[in-house]
């Protein structure tokens, strides 16, 4: 008996001891190596059995789509086969405004983000939400409107089939987050460090008005302008601003919609920054907290990725690096169809090159039949013929012409909320 007593000592001790040891690496070891440690764990067998105890059935009932049917996501056949060696997963910020985050709810944001699966580089395109695109609801029934209609009328498998016909990409998996979503994760950081305007603040407390009314939750106007702290609520108002310009670090002025999802890729990219400081593990609990605080009632965040995606997106999660964003269509015009203002692509088989250049490094990528057909028919019914950047273009023409792509700058109509 007491030889018995003394193993189960001796086990009980050595737990504690590797228990300890654990504890006082987590805590002082450099963030480095407790990333690299992370990193590796993440691929072991056992370590994800061990994770899935006590995360896999909590994510899976609060975070997970499991309605989402992937067989329902239309690919074109010269994609399918083509496009290799990137993990690419779609954006949807969605203007939900009572809980809803499927068919009937607008996608007022649509991002294209873009892993390389050798060097976990990351790219992201914005579509601009009012791009003329070809729309196909379930019932097969086809519209050529606005891109924030794909998820309005098909859902998730919807909005991607959209993206994947129009610009020629294989993408199957999506995240969506409505306007609590992105407060809750901006607040979980503590809130985020960035310069504005005096024009941005005042826009950032017009939209503070809705925001607070639509999330329920309370927020203070910012008072000052230039190097500020935004909350969570700021910060999502920032991202819906859209009557005032957007220049990002290099200088580049953007304007109307092109501001606005200029401004959201800026806030993606600093809260992909304050992550990434704060090391894999900081980024872990708070995604459990962010988490913790979803649920069906009202829900804010969705994602089609399962519990083995994610592990495995784990090593890539600790190596990314956003090298760079972008908005698409890159040559565009503005005019009124069906009685709406719409944003169209001016050659969309000439811009679904340029993305796939932007996304993938593929020089004179030849787009598919598929996206052919779709960029003659915007342009027999439209009358807007291809427009090149300037660094297509030959040199005499681009210096006679200015450089498309760039929306005209708009006031703030009387009475109308920006």
């Amino acid at each position: 008996m007491d030889k018995k007593r003394s193993k189960l000592r001796i086990v009980l001790i050595t737990i504690l001891l590797i228990a300890a040891a654990i504890w006082l690496f987590f805590s002082f070891a450099p963030s480095k190596l407790r990333d690299a440690v992370i990193k590796e764990a993440s691929t072991w067998p056992v370590v994800r059995k061990i994770v899935a105890m006590s995360v896999q059935d909590d994510y899976e009932k609060k975070v997970m789509d499991g309605e989402f049917d992937e067989n329902q996501v239309e690919v074109n056949r010269y994609v399918a086969k083509k496009l290799t060696g990137y993990t690419n997963i779609a954006l949807f910020g969605l203007d939900s405004r009572n809980a809803e985050m499927n068919i009937g709810t607008h996608s007022d944001s649509i991002m294209v983000v873009s892993i390389n699966n050798d060097t976990n580089a990351v790219r992201i395109s914005s579509v601009y939400r009012d791009t003329m695109l070809k729309v196909t609801n379930p019932k097969g029934e086809v519209a050529y409107t606005k891109a924030n209609q794909g998820f309005f009328r098909g859902g998730a498998e919807g909005a991607l089939s959209m993206l994947n016909t129009n610009l020629d990409l294989n993408i199957t998996d999506y995240v969506t987050i409505n306007f609590s979503g992105l407060t809750e994760i901006i607040d979980s950081l503590g809130g985020l460090d960035i310069r504005i305007t005096q024009q941005e603040k005042k826009y950032i407390n017009f939209y503070l008005i809705e925001t607070r009314k639509i999330t329920g939750m309370k927020c203070e106007d910012v008072q000052e302008y230039g190097d500020v702290h935004l909350n969570g609520l700021q910060a999502t108002a920032f991202c819906r601003i859209r009557y005032t310009p957007f220049y990002d670090g290099e200088g580049n002025k953007y304007s109307d919609d092109l501001g606005r999802t200029a401004r959201q890729r800026f806030i993606i990219s600093e809260i992909v920054e304050k992550i990434k400081k704060a090391g894999v593990s900081e980024a872990l609990s708070l995604a459990q907290s962010v988490m913790d605080k979803n649920s069906k009632g009202t829900p804010f965040i969705k994602s089609s990725l399962s519990y083995d995606d994610i592990m495995d997106l784990i090593p890539t999660m600790i190596d990314y690096n956003i090298e760079d964003t972008t908005g698409f269509p890159f040559t565009l015009d503005t005019p009124t169809v069906h009685g709406e203002s719409m944003v169209v692509a001016q050659g969309l088989s000439y811009n679904v090159q340029k993305l796939h250049e932007f996304l993938f490094d593929e020089k004179d990528y030849q787009v598919s039949d598929e996206v052919e057909e779709i960029s003659n028919y915007i342009m027999d019914y439209t009358g807007l013929g291809e427009v090149r950047l300037k660094e297509d273009r030959p040199e005499e023409e681009a210096e006679s012409e200015e450089t498309a792509g760039e929306e005209p700058e708009g006031e703030e109509p009387e009475g109308e909320e920006p």
